[in-house]
């Protein structure tokens, strides 16, 4: 590869500065077509004179001159080692491999970096790509820089007893954390940044730890009590029941999706949506659909948006001039403020039972498994993409089912 594509620093004669100096560019030639690639960083703006650029290309640079050649002599050392790590050649790939500046493309903070921007910036993604760092630089005393080729699998294994121990989590916490981990390996290697051959992930090597998820879900008795109580009406209380009952009559619809709604998703009887979760990682949209209830009607009627343009959201909790920042914000307050009334209704209840909006989404699911509902159609109805997610969700018999079948085991008559 680098026999076919060469490189050097110029004078971008094209462009003069007011100054009289031109900026130094790093150009690659390959098949006889040309490129030319900013080589400035935040500390260090490559701009020269004609006579200052001679005395730095010079067999005997002095002084900062010498410096500056050796700076140049590592610029073209780092654009080689990029193209000899590309499988095939071509400009725009070099220019979003150079471009990740100072930052070696075998550091695992510089995906993790990227993701963290990401989320910043648009809101979308996970946070958990911020803990994972913060983890690791403790772990490893690392700052800004870890090899991928270190992180092997010993390592790994290193890391989880790190976050078990001393960190006292919970597997499925940890689980989630390596398995960021194991993200930003695929997104290396698919960007040809590192060889496949160094993933420490997979059979014959470290296998995520995962746990079977505890039951979430509420017995149809419960769920009949919260459905049937009375809130005082206009309360802080009364709100909360609205959005819970919302979300279990809704195919178990989370907050995000619930904020997210819009007049427009109205049809006739029903409401279509795509999950927020979803509608960016999927080819082909794959819409939920609700059919409208009484109970869901009176819901929207009570805390819906009085202005119903089709573009409006349903429920006034988001504005259309918010960043996706604040959206986020808004949406986790929600959920929190919610949770708290709804607990507090829980206790009124007697329910034995710790309530949230995601108890209602595991007990939609539940009461349709129960009833004899296919899992395909549970699936389908929460949005899940894969049987296997749903499984997970509905988890193993009840107790109160397993001392059912226990029983059969001494029935001899």
């Amino acid at each position: 590869m680098s026999s076919k594509v060469t490189t050097s620093i110029v004078l971008f004669k094209k462009r003069k500065k007011k100054s009289g100096k031109y900026p130094a560019k790093l150009r690659l030639t390959y098949n006889r077509k040309q490129f030319y690639y900013t080589i400035d960083t935040k500390d260090r703006v490559y701009e020269f004179t004609e006579d200052e650029f001679e005395k730095i290309q010079g067999s005997k640079p002095r002084g900062v001159f010498k410096e500056i050649q050796i700076e140049f002599s590592l610029i073209e050392e780092k654009a080689h080692k990029i193209i000899q790590k590309m499988d095939y050649f071509t400009f725009d790939q070099f220019k979003t491999y150079y471009s990740q500046s100072g930052t070696d493309l075998s550091n695992i903070f510089y995906y993790l970096n990227r993701r963290i921007e990401r989320f910043n910036a648009t809101g979308y993604g996970s946070k958990t790509a911020i803990t994972v760092k913060k983890n690791l630089q403790k772990c490893f005393k690392k700052k800004e820089f870890m090899d991928f080729r270190d992180f092997t699998h010993k390592k790994v294994q290193d890391f989880e007893r790190y976050l078990r121990e001393d960190k006292g989590l919970k597997t499925t916490t940890i689980g989630s954390y390596i398995a960021m981990i194991r993200t930003v390996f695929y997104e290396a290697i698919t960007e040809n940044a590192i060889s496949a051959e160094i993933l420490p992930f997979g059979r014959g090597k470290y296998q995520i730890p995962t746990s079977v998820t505890m039951k979430r879900a509420m017995d149809i008795k419960d769920i009949e009590k919260i459905y049937k109580y009375q809130p005082e009406p206009f309360s802080h209380e009364h709100e909360a029941h609205d959005l819970w009952l919302f979300t279990y009559l809704c195919n178990g619809i989370n907050m995000t999706d619930l904020c997210s709604l819009r007049y427009k998703d109205i049809k006739k009887d029903f409401i279509y949506f795509v999950r927020k979760k979803t509608e960016r990682k999927n080819l082909v949209e794959r819409p939920i659909t609700i059919p409208l209830s009484e109970d869901i009607w009176a819901i929207i009627h009570r805390r819906g948006n009085k202005d119903k343009s089709p573009d409006n959201y349903i429920f006034p909790y988001l504005n259309e001039k918010d960043s996706q920042k604040s959206k986020n914000y808004k949406i986790a307050w929600r959920v929190r403020k919610t949770n708290v009334h709804m607990q507090k209704i829980a206790d009124k209840l007697n329910i034995d039972h710790h309530i949230t909006t995601y108890t209602a989404r595991h007990s939609f699911a539940t009461v349709l498994k129960r009833c004899g509902v296919p899992i395909s159609f549970i699936s389908e109805s929460l949005g899940h993409k894969d049987v296997k997610i749903t499984e997970t969700y509905l988890g193993s018999f009840e107790n109160d089912k397993k001392r059912d079948i226990a029983k059969y085991l001494t029935n001899f008559g």
